[in-house]
């Protein structure tokens, strides 16, 4: 029963995890942009606006999905009949429950005057993704041992170190860059440095966060690494993780310097993140294939 509707909840895990990352990527990006330019912090707005409404879509799937894997059916009829019980009589069912309904409050508060402000509605809708994080971290694998474990805490800091690493990249390569790399050089710089620098800390989180997960779910050994399934789509994220190390690694040689990049180099460095943005979004999807299967611990 464990690959039944596989990959249907890969597919939403997929567009649940990546609609938070870039949410909480596009405010964070909000803060390191100029409170004057308007258009390209109202475009970030819109876009945190489309994630939460994709999140709330995908959790509703995910709601379904793991109704029909706890009863063994992917019939409707029976899934209507006991969604409610499994909603809430089971932990899975009352985080996933808990998800759906706190991703209105961020949703909601973006679309008041108040959420509009450019500080204040920023750093209000960052606290409420923050607490959204901490509802997502009782689900998966980390719920195994109850709430409020190390496990759940460090599924936490992974969660927002991952939202902060894939999300700011992700929504530099495809929304800020594009749109600064024009004709402000010294303005592309300054963001790209604010972005690796704080993905230096991200990145910092993830590799502690994950080598304890990585550490529980291989239960102990490495020897699943080569012999399980889990395993083998673990290789395949850690091989994932290193070419977008990479990535990263030729960009922050291109921001030693203190001076603004020139054009040419803005361009080149816009390309790479682009690219480094494609990856992270297949990083989203084998994170995703992970969390729904049975990792390697449990064979």
């Amino acid at each position: 029963m464990d690959n039944f509707l596989l990959l249907p909840r890969v597919f939403a895990s997929t567009v649940s995890d990546s609609a938070f990352a870039i949410a909480f990527g596009s405010t964070v990006a909000c803060l390191w942009l100029n409170t004057e330019d308007r258009a390209l912090r109202s475009r970030l707005r819109t876009v945190t606006i489309s994630c939460l409404i994709a999140l709330i879509f995908a959790v509703g799937a995910q709601m379904l999905l793991q109704t029909a894997t706890m009863i063994g059916s992917a019939d409707l009829s029976s899934i209507r009949s006991q969604i409610s019980s499994v909603l809430t009589e089971t932990h899975a069912g009352r985080a996933l429950l808990s998800e759906f309904c706190w991703t209105f409050l961020p949703l909601i508060l973006l679309l008041t005057r108040f959420g509009r402000q450019a500080r204040a509605g920023v750093w209000s809708t960052l606290t409420l993704l923050v607490f959204l994080a901490g509802i997502r971290s009782a689900t998966g694998h980390a719920a195994g041992d109850g709430d409020f474990t190390l496990s759940e805490f460090l599924q936490f800091i992974h969660l927002v170190s991952t939202a902060i690493w894939s999300g700011c990249v992700i929504v530099a390569g495809l929304v800020v860059l594009p749109a600064l790399i024009q004709d402000r050089a010294h303005e592309t710089t300054s963001f790209t440095q604010r972005l690796s620098r704080t993905v230096t800390v991200a990145l910092a989180l993830i590799v502690l966060s994950g080598l304890y997960k990585a550490y529980r779910g291989l239960g102990g050994s490495i020897a699943p690494l080569t012999r399980t399934q889990w395993g083998e789509v673990l290789d395949l994220k850690l091989v994932l993780i290193a070419i977008a190390l990479t990535l990263g690694a030729v960009n922050r040689r291109m921001l030693r310097g203190e001076n603004s990049l020139s054009s040419q180099e803005c361009t080149r460095l816009a390309t790479i993140v682009r690219i480094e943005a494609g990856v992270m979004l297949l990083i989203l999807t084998v994170s995703a294939w992970l969390a729904n299967s049975p990792p390697a611990n449990s064979l």
